[in-house]
């Protein structure tokens, strides 16, 4: 279980609300904001879409604040101890094509020109083109992470690298 594990259980065990309600709510709104597993609605959405929709809809709280250290520190950890190196890198490739994806769109298109002396003007439109290109090799090998994931969740491993149990899988 998450709040039996540290940090997780620090911030459980503080929780002072009945039944421990705000830390556990939290927890699942960090979970919600980082697993790319398939059951989870928010995978496909971008971070700070994701967490804002989190915010108001799960937490009722659209002023949470993500940045704060404490949830910050949860967060690492949720990913440290229970994602899959696969998991971990899909969601790198993802952050990096999306920091790509933004860099192109502020970057205008301009040819070579020179300057009154002479002198040549680097422009930007061949390396946008050769971004833009190689921005569907990443992409592609997003996709290969993905099937990877898919198939891992199909041939029951779990989190973390564990396996089903026998009665998880059907087979009891």
């Amino acid at each position: 279980m998450l709040k039996d594990m540290r940090p997780f259980k620090f911030f459980y065990d503080k929780d002072k609300s009945k039944g421990k309600k705000e830390s556990s709510k939290i927890m699942w709104a960090i979970a919600m904001s980082i697993d790319p597993h398939t059951d989870n609605a928010y995978k496909n959405m971008a971070p700070e879409t994701k967490k804002n929709l989190i915010s108001e809809d799960y937490l009722n709280d659209k002023k949470f604040n993500w940045d704060h250290p404490e949830i910050v520190k949860l967060s690492e950890a949720y990913t440290d101890h229970c994602l899959t190196i696969a998991e971990k890198e899909l969601i790198g490739y993802e952050e990096k094509l999306a920091q790509r994806g933004a860099f192109i769109k502020k970057v205008d298109y301009t040819m070579d020109s020179y300057d009154d002396r002479g002198k040549i003007e680097k422009g930007t439109a061949d390396q946008l083109d050769k971004m833009m290109l190689n921005s569907s090799k990443i992409f592609a090998e997003i996709e290969n992470i993905r099937e990877k994931l898919a198939k891992e969740e199909m041939d029951g491993q779990l989190k973390g690298g564990a396996t089903e149990s026998a009665a998880e899988s059907g087979m009891l």
